[in-house]
Formats: C-alpha cells, sequence, structure tokens
C-alpha cells in the first residue's frame, strides 16, 4: 500500500492546494508539505526494502476480466526519478514564489498533478495503467504554459499538447496490439514480457511504443515543440519539462525497451543510435547561435537527451550506465540553469545574452551559480553530466568508433554554447547599468540543493550507479 500512497499523495495534495487558495500562502506550503512527504516515504520504502529486485511491489486486479489490473513497482532507477520530482516539486514552489500572483491555488495543483502523474509513469507496470498517466501528465503541464506562460503561451501550449498526445496513441496502440496476442488478456508488462513474439513483430511493436517516447525525448525529428513550450512556459514549468517530462521518455525507452522487445530493439537499436548522433549534433549546434539565454538552454536539453538515446540503443553496460546518469544529471543541471534565468528575467525583463552581462560585478552569488551550471553544461570532470556522458562514450566505443566519435563532438561543441552562455551573463559591462539583485534566500536554497546533487554524482558517481545497478543489469541483451 506504500506505493498507492506515494502515488495518491501528489494528486491529493493537488486538490487540498486548489482549495486553500486565497487563505494566505496556504497553497504554497500545502505543494510543500506534499513534496517533502512524498521524499520521507520515498526514504521509508528504500530503507525498509528488502534485498532484492524490486524495493516494493503491489498488484491488484482491477477489471480482471479485461486484463486489467493496478501493477506498481519500484527499484532503484524509479525510486531515484520519483525522488528528483518530489525535489524539483519543492524548487518550482520556491521558484514562482513572487512569479505566480494569479490563479495561485490552480498552478499549485497543476504542479502536483503534473508530479503525480510522472510518478505514475515511473512505477506502472500495467501498460494501459502506463498509457493513462503518460496523457494524464499532459494535462496539467498544458495548463502551466497555456496560463501563465509568456508570449504566446497558447500556441506553445497546443504545439505541446498536439505532438504528445497525437504521439502517445502509437503506445496505446502498441499497448492493445500486446495484450491481445496474450494466452489470456492482460497489459501486465511483466507477463507479456514472456511472450515469443517474432522478431518484425517486436519490432512493429517497438516503433509503436518509440513514438512516444522519441517525442517526449525532443528527437530530431520529433522536436518542435520543445524550443518554444520551454521558452515560454513559466520558470516553474520549465523546470519541470527539463527535469521530468524528458525523463518520462528515456526512462520508457530504457525500461520497455529491453523488457518486451528485446530482440526488437537490437535490430532498431543501430538506427536509434544514428538518430541520436544526428540530433545531438544538431542540438548543440542551433544552441551556439541562439541569444535568448532560456531557448539556448532548450536546445541544449535536445542534444543531451540524444547522447541518452544513442546510450540506451548502444545496450552495453557501460552506455546504459551512462544513459541512466544522465537522465538524473540533467534533471540537475538544467532545472537549474532554468531556475537561475528565470529569477534573472524576473529582475531585468530579458533574456537577451546581448543585453545582460557583468554579474560577477552586480551579483556575485548568481555568477557562481551559472559558473558550476555551465561547467556542468559541457561536462566537465566534477560534475554528474562528466559522469554520465563519459560513460555514454566509451560504450559507444565498444559498439561503433563512428558514432562514437559524434557523440565527442558534441562534447566540443557543449564548449561553444556553455562558454557562449556563461560570457553573455556573468562577464562584460554590468547591464542593466544599474545593477541586478543577486539571488534571494529561496533562490540561493534551491541552487544549493541543485549544485549539492550535482557535485556529489560527479564526485562520487558509485553513490547513483550503485542504486541504478539492478535496472541497468536488467536492461542488457539477453543474449543466448
Amino acid at each position: 500500500m506504500a506505493l498507492i500512497a506515494l502515488l495518491l499523495l501528489p494528486l491529493v495534495g493537488g486538490v487540498i492546494a486548489f482549495v486553500v487558495a486565497g487563505r494566505g500562502e496556504a497553497e504554497r506550503w500545502v505543494s510543500i508539505a506534499t513534496f517533502a512527504l512524498m521524499l520521507v516515504m520515498l526514504f521509508a520504502i528504500v530503507a525498509g526494502a528488502p534485498d532484492a529486485r524490486w524495493y516494493a511491489r503491489f498488484e491488484y486486479p482491477w477489471v480482471p476480466s479485461f486484463g486489467i489490473s493496478i501493477d506498481l513497482a519500484i527499484d532503484g532507477l524509479s525510486a531515484a526519478l520519483v525522488g528528483i520530482a518530489a525535489v524539483l516539486g519543492i524548487i518550482c514552489v520556491t521558484a514562482s514564489w513572487q512569479e505566480i500572483r494569479t490563479d495561485s491555488g490552480l498552478f499549485h495543483a497543476c504542479l502536483c498533478w503534473t508530479v503525480g502523474a510522472t510518478v505514475g509513469v515511473f512505477i506502472s507496470f500495467d501498460l494501459l495503467i502506463f498509457a493513462f498517466f503518460w496523457e494524464a501528465m499532459l494535462i496539467p503541464s498544458f495548463t502551466l504554459i497555456a496560463v501563465w506562460g509568456h508570449g504566446d503561451k497558447e500556441g506553445a501550449a497546443l504545439k505541446f499538447l498536439i505532438f504528445n498526445a497525437v504521439a502517445g496513441f502509437g503506445l496505446l496502440a502498441a499497448a492493445f496490439a500486446l495484450a491481445s496476442m496474450a494466452d489470456h488478456m492482460t497489459f501486465n508488462a511483466f507477463e507479456l514480457a514472456k511472450m515469443k513474439l517474432s522478431t518484425p513483430v517486436q519490432v512493429w511493436m517497438l516503433l509503436g511504443f518509440s513514438l512516444a517516447f522519441m517525442v517526449k525525448l525532443s528527437v530530431p525529428p520529433f522536436h518542435a515543440w520543445l524550443p518554444e513550450a520551454h521558452t515560454l512556459a513559466p520558470t516553474a514549468g520549465s523546470i519541470l519539462l527539463a527535469g521530468l517530462l524528458l525523463k518520462t521518455g528515456a526512462y520508457g525507452l530504457f525500461r520497455f525497451s529491453p523488457m518486451l522487445f528485446p530482440d526488437g530493439a537490437m535490430v532498431v537499436a543501430p538506427y536509434g543510435i544514428a538518430l541520436g548522433a544526428v540530433g545531438a549534433l544538431y542540438g548543440g549546434l542551433v544552441a551556439c547561435g541562439q541569444n535568448d539565454a532560456k531557448r539556448l538552454v532548450a536546445y541544449t536539453s535536445i542534444a543531451h537527451m540524444c547522447i541518452i538515446l544513442m546510450g540506451i540503443c548502444a545496450g552495453v553496460q557501460y552506455a546504459l550506465a551512462g544513459a541512466a546518469v544522465e537522465m538524473i544529471a540533467h534533471s540537475f543541471s538544467a532545472s537549474a540553469l532554468f531556475l537561475l534565468i528565470g529569477a534573472l528575467y524576473e529582475r531585468t525583463n530579458t533574456r537577451d545574452l546581448r543585453e545582460l552581462g557583468g554579474l560577477q560585478q552586480t551579483a556575485p552569488r548568481f555568477a557562481a551559480a551559472f559558473s558550476l551550471f555551465c561547467a556542468a553544461l559541457l561536462a566537465l570532470p566534477g560534475t554528474a553530466n562528466f559522469a554520465g556522458e563519459a560513460l555514454v562514450v566509451v560504450g559507444i566505443f565498444q559498439v561503433t568508433w563512428i558514432f562514437a566519435l559524434a557523440a565527442l563532438s558534441t562534447l566540443v561543441i557543449s564548449v561553444i554554447y556553455a562558454t557562449r552562455l556563461l560570457k553573455g551573463l556573468v562577464f562584460g559591462v554590468a547591464r542593466p547599468t544599474d545593477g541586478t539583485r543577486d539571488l534571494g534566500p529561496r533562490e540561493y536554497g534551491a541552487v544549493l540543493v541543485l549544485a549539492a546533487g550535482t557535485l556529489m554524482v560527479g564526485l562520487y558517481p558509485q553513490s547513483l550507479i550503485g542504486l541504478l545497478e539492478p535496472a541497468i543489469k536488467a536492461a542488457l541483451p539477453h543474449l543466448p
């Protein structure tokens, strides 16, 4: 029942936040308490778990006549992502404390519901329930962009919704097809994994799943929704998009491709590596030409998600470990950069690198934070991103040296866009010339949490790899 409570907590917390809105800052504190309680419950599940593959399992035959069950499970990978979800939820509340003043109850309800739906994605192993949460997380995310975004926020929100909702039908169709092929109707992923499907059938089923996963990963040419959604969303929306929603695509590909379609995954893998290499180069090169700081970071997310795609498709232990670590590392670094750029926009009303600069003179904590996370962006040793991307590159070298060189090239390109971002914000003449207020206590606290995660995983990656190891081994191809 602990997993049911973990799943329902943010959904119920969102309702409470909506109801108590207008009573001081009650909705904000309810949201923070909800996410904090999630962390406590998660710690209790992990700490009290036996030494087994899964920390906790829950199964209930919800509609047995149609093979639908509530099947929840959590391992190290799921636990890490659920923990990230709760931490980012708290950070989103603190980041939006001054920015969001209209319809605050609905805003914080949408934050809780987005986190709750992603938790459902990370722990559901009934494919119909998984698909339900996959689509459900789009609704509060859409609302965050459409109501509290900037500029053409409605257009960006609609593009986000259409791309992801349409791609989700591929996932749903493949889930129904798989269930119909079983000896008895079931959507249980553990049962479906036992089926002996021909390789062509596995490839077709995998393509249905991958359509949804690739769009959420924002792999070119399925990325068109991402730059506008990231750029025009409120700060909290950008943090959730980068830190959570993109990771659901990576998680789905990492978890279900080798589990349900091992032979099909091996057939499709070379094409996935090639697509990831092209996408990583594209995302990095386009990022180099951006003047809007938020849009620049959005394109770097495309590059990093494509590196994760290459690691998953490589299918060797080093690459899979790197892809899993990079999921977490990117959540830290990208979320921090969107937080910092949002805070800077609140003060200056601009994100144009040509109109900013000189933070080392006027706001030293701002400058130090940007410096650290720009170092993570270009994967300097000592940061979590280095641990993830280095493992991916080593793993790809074991499979194909040509695409490994392409992955290395993206690290060179990252030097250009990261240093350009750093130069445009931290160095040069202070602009606006009247100075910029430095990070406040709430913002600084959120930055310190993300910095601690980036440095801890970067300096001691085994602390995370040990947690992820069972999921990594399960994702390895099981060759005869």
